[in-house]
């Protein structure tokens, strides 16, 4: 092997002559490598034309090792040593015993999905280093494909089984469904479940937090009840927008990972009939599927995400009642 023309030293060249200087003859280190005496010297002459220096000695019926052949045995063993740390470093990393994980989220993942998953990781693997940020999916995908992030937890428009065959492999976590939020004064509070098209005629409140799937989906169920919403005031976040409905200021389609704590002068109700549904997933690269670090935090995901069905609205009023 040669590189810039000029000569590249051989491992296995240098780890013969460093067992010869250090047992001070080619038999030894041919018992010690598990070489035959001819394979050690053939190894020597080879390095010998390789470094255009003279690296033995005949001494008597053994050999003396020169200044030359000295001086690589030492080279030999810091650049031996370095190898076997470098080794051990990899292997740590890729038993996931070591090294880094950039896992980023939509913001409404944050409270009931995410928190969990990260507990779970760090309890499993936790001397590797986790970095967490939150970008939506037209965000955390191109940075996923560009190598900036490890996994992404992502809203798509795929249901299980939908999703393209491109460069990304997706692990559906669940189906998050929507809720309407209702002031506590609102004439349908007291119902058990509301048809869309009862409040189509109702103020609205907006998100704009929520572009892309997460407001198509709910529009998409407004249009199919025959309405487009008429929005009245328009939030950052889905906190706000749980304010705004509080104030009596309109009524919303929330999805239930956003919930959050819900406040005593909203009622949550459930939708009649097909219940609009917001699909969640974690993606990582392909190439990444088979890396300790990366398997764990999708598991991580998985677990956690099929927690979240234990807490989810129940019916008018019982706000995140367990059910």
């Amino acid at each position: 092997m040669r590189l810039y023309g000029e000569a590249v030293l051989d491992l296995r060249r240098l780890r013969v002559l460093r067992a010869v200087v250090r047992t001070g003859s080619v038999r030894a280190a041919g018992l010690q490598l598990g070489f035959t005496p001819s394979a050690v010297s053939q190894h020597v002459t080879a390095l010998e034309r390789e470094t255009g220096a003279v690296l033995l000695e005949r001494a008597g019926r053994g050999v003396r090792p020169t200044d030359a052949a000295r001086l690589l045995a030492d080279l030999a063993d810091d650049v031996l040593d370095r190898l076997a740390e470098g080794e051990a470093a990899l292997a740590s990393l890729r038993a996931g015993r070591t090294g880094r994980l950039h896992l980023t989220s939509f913001p409404s993942a944050g409270a009931a999905l995410v928190p969990p998953a990260v507990a779970a990781f760090r309890r499993a693997l936790p001397d590797v280093e986790l970095v967490l940020g939150v970008a939506e999916q037209d965000e955390a995908l191109p940075a996923l494909r560009a190598g900036e992030l490890d996994v992404a937890v992502v809203v798509e428009p795929y249901a299980p089984g939908e999703a393209p065959p491109d460069d990304l492999h997706r692990v559906h976590l669940l189906a998050d469904p929507y809720f309407l939020l209702l002031p506590r004064t609102h004439r349908l509070a007291g119902s058990a479940d509301v048809d869309l098209a009862e409040v189509a005629g109702d103020p609205w409140v907006d998100t704009a937090s929520a572009p892309g799937h997460c407001q198509a989906a709910a529009l998409d169920a407004c249009r199919a009840a025959g309405f487009f919403p008429a929005y009245a005031v328009q939030a950052d976040e889905y906190p706000t927008t749980q304010g705004f409905v509080a104030a009596g200021l309109g009524v919303a389609l929330v999805p239930a990972l956003a919930l959050g704590a819900v406040s005593d002068r909203v009622v949550v109700t459930r939708l009649r009939g097909a219940q609009p549904v917001r699909h969640v997933y974690a993606a990582t690269r392909a190439s990444r599927t088979g890396e300790a670090v990366v398997t764990a935090a999708l598991q991580a995901l998985v677990t956690a995400a099929a927690g979240v069905g234990a807490h989810r609205p129940v019916g008018a009023g019982d706000g995140l009642s367990a059910g």
